[in-house]
């Protein structure tokens, strides 16, 4: 399933990469204290609140859900999902979700897509809760510290790197 999963994730990135955009100026300027140029370069962003879509519902959820209790969230209901750095959103993007979704592409950049995958399986299977997954907890974690004040700035990077330094992931 972790094969499938990846691939996945990268066919829906070749999907809407030609849709995409990058980050529009205000944005880019206020994430620059938090993030890398290069990532921020990186991320390309695709609304598709407006188009009566929805981020397509991956094919294996339903083996995921029927290997036991496990909650995982309706594709349809997300807010949004990052496929490698094409972050695709249900809703109209905020500063906040934006900021969430690029701590993904951070962790893909710097974990590699097939081990952060590997680590939503692994999680699942353990406590069948998507959201104490470590890539989700980091990235709540660091969102809610961006959100609570936006004037203290700190490097995603420097995060990322430090859990991946002490085994968190």
């Amino acid at each position: 399933m972790l094969g499938e999963a990846v691939l996945w994730m990268q066919q829906q990135r070749q999907n809407f990469l030609p849709r995409s955009k990058p980050l529009a100026a205000d944005q880019r300027a206020k994430l620059l204290p938090f993030f890398l140029p290069q990532n921020l370069d990186r991320l390309r962003i695709v609304d598709i609140s407006q188009t009566g879509e929805t981020i397509p519902y991956p094919p294996f959820y339903e083996r995921v859900r029927a290997g036991g209790s496990r909650v995982v969230p309706d594709a349809a209901h997300m807010t949004a999902i990052p496929f490698v750095d094409v972050a695709v959103f249900n809703r109209e993007p905020t500063l906040r979700t934006i900021f969430h979704t690029l701590v993904h592409v951070v962790q893909f950049s710097m974990v590699g897509l097939e081990k952060v995958m590997k680590g939503y399986f692994k999680a699942l299977d353990e406590s069948g809760l998507w959201i104490v997954v470590p890539y989700e907890e980091q990235a709540y974690a660091l969102d809610a510290r961006f959100t609570k004040d936006p004037a203290d700035f700190f490097s995603v990077e420097t995060e990322v790197h430090e859990w991946i330094r002490t085994g968190k992931f």
